[in-house]
Order: structure tokens, then C-alpha cells, then sequence
């Protein structure tokens, strides 16, 4: 094995050793990959420490347990508030880098928020005086689960049924993005009382760190032989499967010595292939091999077959067979052949209900569970998409049954909304393919429309009907110029919702955001004395809402984006003194939720569109200051979004929007070399925009006016020349949209007939020249 490439080895042990001798290599392989077990650091592992009287608000009573990391110490919280026992596992100084160190801060909530009956809870941690990193660990007092179920001589269904706990535990954590990547006998426990505990979940490495992330002796600090995966011993990137494996491993370490199983056997093999892709899908699905052998159910490890599920069926049903047998000697081969069809036909019901189960399982989980954790991700935009296809696909194969429950095609109206988003929805990251987007709204209303019509006072459906329309309206305002259509779909939304507005915080988010939907609607056409009514409406329904709900985050950001669209109104009516209230308003609960969570891509964006409005209304009133403060602010937001995610058409469109009022607001102070260079920024992206969109109407809309506002910038600096073409370049596009019916009826009755009014002043009849007053809007 030595004389092999180290990228070979593992492959070579697997082909050319089983058994014993296989385990005993890949410890060695192992155990030459750790550099801290080589000659020096093994002494400094075995240095006796002297004990610390305390660590943060703990004393210390005493050592549990040292290891390659470190040492756990059992600690007395001393603090005075409450009494509490707890172990604290200490990182030994150098053990791990900076880096590495920075991310364990970061992932620390996300264990500590691991709350499951059979996973030992992470509560704190620190730093001590040393530096050395600490973890403070609820404190079992227990055995690993080899020493309990041998010590209590436990029979072979005990043991699998403690380790189905395990699994479900495991399972749990996957759900929520954490891999254990130890999973061994020492790190699952059992209590006194017969409860199994996993601990150190997380700590060995947070979930997802790249490899690279940390030096090559921290990769493998939490690396167990014989328990970790073939992938882990190669260096690879660790996921879920490697956590499979060493439950497997696991498994095979409880079986009671001398016993003989197949099922039991397979099981085993079908969690420890060395190919990731051929183990068990999930830790819920080995669970449910596991329960199906404890329960003389079919295991699917075996790989079903009709002999073999009519066993299982007789194993369940011996004595009733023999029985019947006994009584009805002479209908003997009736009553074979009768169970024997029987049991295939049960147990093709429950293959099919189970796959069904699973299937739906999987979507829901990809659909709604993960992707809405990946959405707080910023540069999650493809991944969103790619989860949102997955789980499309799966529920598409369900709801294509006729006899589909109607959850499910509950569920593939509310995928099929959720991959709409992702591909041209405007309210937060997306790919800005806003015709594709059009055509899955379109396949969700086929759905949810039927739906509500067979179900219409069914709350689950309600809701999801109701999130379709509202991100329809979505589409009709900003990417389709269809304001009216838009403003009866939110309408509409906001008829089914009332009745089930207090049920719970969704419906009343979905509810205010349909009155704030109304409002925008009328803004996009100028009738600002509506647009105020139904925002005003909207802020006076979340004020009257309970403190629980009216407090969630989501009821919070909708309120926050609804005060900065009553302050655009309230700002074209010349109420300057309320528009300045509400916007500032606007920006401090916008900035409140951007700082509860600073990763989450939408709060950033939400606040740096109310950052980049309330510069534009400072800007229309000469505060030439405050305006400076504000865009600055959305404008390094803006472009942190664009960085952190290039794919995402939505951090294009907010920095397009706040550059231009920057490059406005450096005109204003007379740096037109920067306005201008910042104004060839916005038409950049807007140029991607339109590539993304397709050439839609809402994207060539945004363009124009963004090519007549640089028209006035370079106005304003003496380039009448460039002004010129900025604006003959503007008006041939809304020219366009007019020719294909797409110009809205502001552009055609105000904003075309200004632009036609400055090239006829400017630009006709002899060269560009001023002629416009001193300075442009």
C-alpha cells in the first residue's frame, strides 16, 4: 500500500482486503494521515494539564475525558442565577486556525439551535484567557452504547431500536444543514435512565466547511478508523453519506456476537459502500430498514423479490396460518395460494406508499425546508433554482396520479411558485428569466385555481392560491407594465385572506403584502392619493395585530417595505414633513432586521432600497447631504449583494437603481467626470438585465429611463452633445414598446412627450445646444 500514490490508497485497500485485515489498513492509513500522532505531538497530547479553577461561568470540578482536540472538563455554573452542570470541551492551544477558529463562532447558534431529545445540546461558548476556543456541552452522565447493551446483555431488537434513535437524531440534524462527521461508539451515549444521546455534534468541524478551510493535521482531527467514511480517509469533501457510513459501521459493531442475519447483514452493506451514491439516501431511510427488520416488515436493502416479501408476510401471520391449517386441511392449497397473492398485494400497496411517502418527503424537504435555509445564503441564487427543479420533478410525478392527495398538489402549485421566484420573481434574489417565470406561474394557477374552486373554504389551500396571485402581481408591476391586472390579483388575494388573517403570521403577512401590492399599483401610474389609501390601509392593519405576530420578521419587513412605498406617495403629494417620518421609519426597521441577521441577501436588499429612496426624496429637496449619506450606503450595499451573488438579477437591478441616483447626485455637486462614470455602470447592467429578460417590457422600461436620466446628467455638465443621444436612444425604445403595446400609460402621457419636449428644444435645428433653463430635474 505504501509503495501506491497517497490518492490511491484507499481505492487499493478496498479491492485487495475485507474484514480484520481492511479495518486494521485503514487505521493505519488513518493514523499516518493525523500529523498529531507523528513522534512530537504525541507527547504534547499526553502532557499531564494542571486544572483550571474556572472557565467563563463555570467552576471547574473535573476532567471527563481528553482526546487528539483537547480535554472536556466538568464544570459547576457558579454565576449565581441558576445552578447547571455541564461539560466544556476545551480546544487545545494551535489545534486550530484562525480561520478555522472565526467559522466555529459563526456556525455556534446554528448547533446551539439543535434541539432534538436524542442530540446533547450545544449552549455557549468563548474563549478563555489563553485563547484557547471552548464549548459549553449539556453534561450526560451515561456509557457509550456498545458498553450499555453489552453490560445489560440486550437482545438484537433493543439494539436496533436504540439505534433507530440514533438515526432519527442524525436525521435531524442533516434536515437542518449539520454533519456529525464522528459518529462512533464513544460519541453516542446512553443515560442511566435507557435515553441514547449523540454529542459532539459539530464540533469535531462545522457543517459544509470546505476542506481547504482548514490546515491538512485539522482536516482529519475528528477523523475515528473504522468509523469514518472511505471519502474522509481520501481527504474529500464530507456530506451526509459519510455520516450513513458510520452509522452502518455502528450497526455492525452492536450486532450481537455469533448472531446470523441477512437482512441484518444487508442493512449493514448497503450503509458502508465505499461509493457515497450507493448508501442509503438519507439517515431516515436507513431508520426505516432498521424498524422494518424490527418489525418483521420487508427491509429494502434485500431488494424485495416475491418469495422473500410472502416470508415476511408468514413470519408475521405463523400463528394465524397454522391455525387455519390445522381447521381447513382439505382448502390448504387455496389458502396458500390466497396468502401468497395477499401478501404480494400487500406488499406492493406498502412499496407504493412508501416510495410515495418518500418521494413527497423529499420534495417538501428540498422545496420548502432546505431551500428556504439556503435562501438566508447569499450567492445561493443557482442553488435555489436547482433545488426548486429537484423537487418539481418529484412532485410532478405525484400529482400526475389522478388520485393525488391534495396536499400534494398543494405542494406542486406552491413548487412551481417558489421556482417562478427564483427565476424572475422581484422580491428577492433571482435569474431575471422573467418569461420562463410567466410560464411556471401560469402552470401553478392550472393547479391552484381548480383547487380552490373544488376546496374554496380549505385554509391550506387559500394561502397558496393567494401567494400565487400576490406573486403574479409582483410580475404584472415590475416585469410585465401590467398595473391593472396586477392590482385585481391583489385584490383578490386580499379577499381570501381576511378570513383566516389571525390564524397565523403567514396569512397575516400574505395579507398586509396584498394591501401593499394594491398601493404600489397605483404608485406605477401616478395616482399617489390611492396609493396612499391602501398604504395607509396596510400600516393601519399590522399596527392592530397581536404583539406575536405583528412582531415576526416577516410581518416586520413587509410593514418596513410598505412605509417606504407611503412615503413615495406621500412624497409626489408635497407632504414633505410626513414622507421624511415614514422613510426614516422605513430604514430604521429595515436596518434593525438587516443587523438581526447580517448573511440574509433580502434584509440587505430591503434596506438598501429604502436607503436608496430616501436619498432620492433628499436629493429632490436639496439636502444635498443627507442624500450623499443615504446613497453612498445603498450603493456599497448594492454592490456587496452583486458580489456575493453574480447571478442574481435582483442585487443587478438594486445597484442599477441606487447608481443612478449616485451618479445624479455627484452631477449635482459638479463631479461629472464621476456621475459619468458611474452612469456607464448603470447602463451595463442594465444591459445584462435586458440580455437576462429577454428584451421584456420591464426590463427595456428600466433601461430608458435610466439612458433619460444620464441624458440630464450630461445636460447638466455641458455634453450637450451626449445628452442628445441619450435621450434620441430613449426615445427609440419607448418608441418600441409602443409598437409592441407594452408602453404604460404614464410614459405615453408624461414621460414620451418631456422627452420629445427636450430634443425639440435641444437638439433640433442646428447643433445640441443649452436651452432647457439652467438645470436639468
Amino acid at each position: 500500500m505504501l509503495d501506491l500514490p497517497a490518492s490511491e490508497r484507499v481505492a487499493w485497500v478496498e479491492a485487495h482486503s475485507d474484514g480484520p485485515l481492511r479495518q486494521r489498513l485503514m487505521a493505519m492509513l488513518a493514523g499516518d494521515r493525523l500529523a498529531n500522532l507523528r513522534t512530537g505531538g504525541a507527547s504534547d497530547m499526553l502532557d499531564d494539564e494542571r486544572l483550571p479553577a474556572r472557565i467563563g461561568a463555570y467552576r471547574i470540578t473535573g476532567v471527563i475525558g481528553r482526546g487528539g482536540m483537547g480535554t472536556v472538563y466538568r464544570g459547576e455554573r457558579v454565576a449565581g442565577d441558576f445552578a447547571h452542570l455541564a461539560a466544556i470541551k476545551v480546544i487545545k492551544p494551535g489545534m486550530l486556525s484562525e480561520r478555522l477558529i472565526e467559522r466555529f463562532q459563526r456556525e455556534r447558534q446554528t448547533l446551539a439551535d439543535l434541539q432534538h431529545p436524542n442530540i446533547g445540546r450545544l449552549y455557549d461558548g468563548g474563549e478563555t484567557e489563553s485563547g484557547a476556543p471552548y464549548f459549553i456541552m449539556e453534561h450526560i452522565d451515561g456509557q457509550s452504547i456498545v458498553d450499555w447493551v453489552n453490560d445489560h446483555d440486550l437482545d438484537l431488537k433493543a439494539r436496533l431500536t436504540l439505534l433507530a434513535e440514533v438515526c432519527g437524531a442524525v436525521g435531524y440534524a442533516h434536515r437542518n444543514l449539520i454533519v456529525h462527521r464522528d459518529i462512533t461508539p464513544s460519541n453516542v451515549l446512553v443515560t442511566q435512565d435507557g435515553v441514547v444521546k449523540l454529542i459532539d455534534f459539530g464540533i469535531a468541524r462545522p457543517a459544509d466547511l470546505p476542506n481547504q478551510d482548514a490546515a491538512p493535521s485539522q482536516t482529519n482531527l475528528s477523523l475515528t478508523p473504522g468509523f469514518a467514511a472511505p471519502e474522509r480517509l481520501a481527504g474529500g469533501h464530507t456530506a451526509t453519506a459519510a455520516d450513513i457510513y458510520s452509522l452502518g459501521r455502528l450497526l455492525s459493531v452492536l450486532k450481537p456476537a455469533g448472531l446470523s442475519s441477512r437482512e441484518l447483514d444487508a442493512i449493514v452493506a448497503n450503509s458502508t459502500a465505499t461509493n457515497p451514491s450507493e448508501r442509503y439516501e438519507t439517515a431516515d431511510a436507513l431508520r426505516a430498514d432498521i424498524l422494518a427488520l424490527i418489525q418483521g416488515l420487508p427491509v429494502a436493502a434485500m431488494g424485495g423479490g416475491r418469495r422473500y416479501v410472502a416470508s415476511k408476510f408468514l413470519s408475521r401471520h405463523r400463528a394465524t396460518v397454522g391455525l387455519a391449517t390445522m381447521g381447513l386441511v382439505a382448502l390448504l392449497a387455496a389458502l396458500v395460494v390466497t396468502l401468497v397473492a395477499y401478501a404480494q398485494a400487500q406488499a406492493a400497496r406498502a412499496e407504493a406508499e412508501q416510495r410515495f411517502s418518500e418521494t413527497r418527503s423529499i420534495a417538501k424537504t428540498l422545496l420548502f425546508e432546505v431551500f428556504d435555509e439556503v435562501s438566508k445564503v447569499s450567492g445561493s441564487t443557482r442553488a435555489r433554482e436547482l433545488l426548486a427543479q429537484t423537487g418539481l420533478r418529484y412532485l410532478n410525478a405525484l400529482a400526475d396520479d389522478p388520485d393525488a392527495p391534495l396536499d400534494v398538489r398543494i405542494e406542486t402549485g406552491r413548487g412551481y411558485t417558489r421556482l417562478a421566484e427564483v427565476m424572475g420573481g422581484d422580491q428577492q434574489g433571482q435569474t431575471g428569466k422573467f418569461e420562463i417565470s410567466n410560464r411556471l406561474l401560469e402552470k401553478a394557477a392550472f393547479i391552484l385555481e381548480k383547487d380552490h374552486t373544488r376546496y374554496p373554504n380549505e385554509p391550506r389551500v387559500t394561502r397558496a392560491y393567494a401567494a400565487l396571485l400576490l406573486e403574479q402581481a409582483g410580475a404584472n408591476i415590475y416585469n410585465n407594465n401590467k398595473t391593472e391586472l396586477a392590482r385585481s390579483q391583489a385584490i383578490k388575494a386580499q379577499r381570501l385572506l381576511r378570513p383566516i388573517r389571525n390564524h397565523d403570521a403567514e396569512s397575516a403577512w400574505m395579507l398586509a403584502f396584498a394591501l401593499q401590492t394594491e398601493g404600489d399599483s397605483y404608485n406605477w401610474i401616478d395616482q399617489y392619493k390611492k396609493a396612499r389609501e391602501a398604504h395607509q390601509r396596510a400600516e393601519s392593519f399590522i399596527a392592530e395585530l397581536p404583539p406575536a405576530i405583528g412582531n415576526e420578521k416577516k410581518v416586520l419587513g413587509v410593514r418596513a417595505e410598505n412605509l417606504r412605498l407611503l412615503g413615495e406617495a406621500l412624497h409626489k403629494l408635497k407632504d414633505e414633513g410626513a414622507t421624511r417620518k415614514v422613510l426614516d421609519q422605513a430604514v430604521a426597521v429595515h436596518r434593525d432586521l438587516a443587523q438581526r441577521d447580517p448573511e440574509d441577501p433580502k434584509a440587505i436588499r430591503n434596506l438598501a432600497t429604502s436607503l436608496w429612496y430616501r436619498a432620492v426624496v433628499h436629493r429632490t429637496n436639496y439636502r444635498d447631504p443627507l442624500a450623499w449619506e443615504s446613497i453612498v450606503e445603498a450603493v456599497n450595499l448594492s454592490r456587496q449583494l452583486r458580489q456575493r451573488d453574480p447571478n442574481d438579477a435582483g442585487a443587478i437591478k438594486m445597484f442599477a437603481l441606487s447608481a443612478e441616483v449616485f451618479a445624479q447626485v455627484l452631477a449635482d455637486l459638479k463631479r461629472y467626470d464621476e456621475s459619468n462614470a458611474m452612469g456607464d455602470e448603470v447602463i451595463q447592467a442594465h444591459q445584462k438585465l435586458v440580455a437576462l429578460a429577454g428584451n421584456t417590457p420591464g426590463a427595456l422600461r428600466s433601461m430608458a429611463a435610466s439612458m433619460s436620466t444620464r441624458g440630464g446628467n450630461f445636460y447638466n455638465g455641458g455634453d450637450y452633445v451626449r445628452a442628445c443621444q441619450a435621450w434620441r436612444e430613449t426615445l427609440a425604445v419607448f418608441t418600441d414598446l409602443d409598437r409592441r403595446g407594452d408602453l404604460t400609460t404614464t410614459d405615453r402621457n408624461n414621460g414620451v412627450p418631456e422627452l420629445r419636449g427636450y430634443i425639440l428644444k435641444s437638439c433640433e435645428g442646428g447643433p445640441p445646444r443649452a436651452g432647457l433653463g439652467p438645470e436639468m430635474p
